[in-house]
């Protein structure tokens, strides 16, 4: 199974031990975005698979209808993909950063 995004080429990231907070930024030099709470919640959802309804898994995650955030994650999910801190993952394209060895 495919997540429906992956971090874009450029970008590291890091997630803390609790899982509450993502961190990434274009490598070397940033800048550093921080995305914690229902930030964090899209970033882990959106980049894990299965693609097949991560933004109803977002929704029952922050306790809201899917019809009432849809919109706003799309936003959001849209404007890091515009920094390209987010890519769309296809089902052939395997993220480069997965690990193959195991």
């Amino acid at each position: 199974m495919t997540a429906a995004f992956r971090p874009g080429p450029e970008a590291g990231v890091t997630l803390s031990d609790d899982g509450s907070s993502v961190y990434v930024a274009h490598l070397p030099g940033g800048p550093l975005v921080v995305l914690d709470g229902a930030a964090a919640v899209i970033w882990v959802e959106a980049t894990t698979a299965p693609a097949t309804g991560w933004v109803a898994r977002v929704a029952e995650l922050v306790g809201q209808p899917e019809d009432a955030i849809a919109a706003d994650v799309t936003a959001f999910v849209a404007d890091l993909s515009a920094r390209r801190l987010l890519v769309p993952q296809t089902a052939d394209e395997p993220d480069p950063r997965a690990d193959t060895t195991s």
